[in-house]
Parts: C-alpha cells; structure tokens; sequence
C-alpha cells in the first residue's frame, strides 16, 4: 500500500527546523537592556512621595558590600535607637533636613536594580552579610521641599552632604 511515514517525518523536521528559526530570528531581534553603570553617583527622578509633594529624586550610589550593613553604619552615626530607621533629621548651617533612606524593596520598587551595572565585584566571602547593592536617598528640607530636584536651592548643599555621608561609609 501507501507509505506515509518518510513525507510525514520529513514534514515534522521541515516544521521543527522552521520554529527553531523563528525563535533564534525573534530573539536576535530584541535589542539589549540599557544599563546604568554608577562610577560615583547618580541624581535620579520618581523616587518615594512624601505627603503633598511629587515623587522626590534620589541619590543613588554603589553599596561597599564589605563594610557593615547602611542602617547600621546610619544608626550609629546619628545615634539611633532602632537599627530599622530610615529617616534622619540633620542640622546644617542652622538649617534642618531629614535624610530618607530606601530600604530594598523601596528601591526595587521606584527604581529597578536590574536598570544598573555592578562595577565593583566583590567575592562571596569578603561579603559582610547579605547586602543589596545600591543605596538610595533621598533628601527634604524643614518645608518637605525637594533638596535633590534640578532646580532647588538646596541641591548643592544635599549632594555635597550625601557625597561626604557616602565618603564616611565608605571608609569605614
């Protein structure tokens, strides 16, 4: 009678070889995720709201993974009672600000780890613990105003505070 089988498995190949062209097609197609790599800093927008106010920008740098964990080094900086603060009142020059801390998920949610490189690579064994990579803040002043937008006033004085917070921690 009838053979069918060697049009069939000719058939099933010519099927197979098609999907997997396609697939290789498709994926060669989509373009690489743009990354961020953060040599010292970086000022970025649509960070966490305070009451009445826009998303408020952040400061943004590389985690030292080798020193003691941020909400430590912060607790016993500012001479804090819980180890779980995230906001901080500072004094300068007669003024008053709160420094506000991103904890992990704050950062995961307004801004993405993924978005950014690691340039500093640290073995597993030189880790102080599990450390996120980044660290975020972002900075008001006594009348909830923005000290990190482009326009403020206050801009210089935040970043120059933070750059010097960041230099304290770093070495530690």
């Amino acid at each position: 009678m009838f053979h069918v089988e060697p049009k069939l498995k000719t058939l099933v190949i010519k099927r197979i070889g098609v999907v997997l062209f396609l697939y290789f097609f498709v994926l060669s197609c989509i373009g690489a995720r743009q990354t961020i790599q953060i040599t010292d800093y970086i000022l970025l927008p649509n960070g966490i709201e305070i009451l009445g106010q826009k998303k408020l920008n952040a400061f943004i740098f590389e985690n030292n993974e080798k020193n003691l964990p941020i909400e430590k080094f912060l607790s016993e900086k500012f001479k804090s009672t819980n180890y779980l603060e995230k906001e901080f009142w500072i004094t300068i020059d007669k003024s008053k600000y709160k420094i506000i801390l991103y904890d992990y998920d704050e950062f995961e949610k307004y801004f993405n780890s993924a978005n950014f490189v690691v340039s500093n690579q640290e073995p597993e064994n030189s880790k102080n613990g599990n450390q996120r990579k980044f660290i975020a803040f972002s900075m008001i002043n006594s009348y909830n105003e923005d000290c990190l937008q482009e326009q403020s006033l206050f801009q210089n004085i935040a970043v120059n505070y933070l750059k010097k917070l960041k230099d304290e921690y770093y070495n530690r």
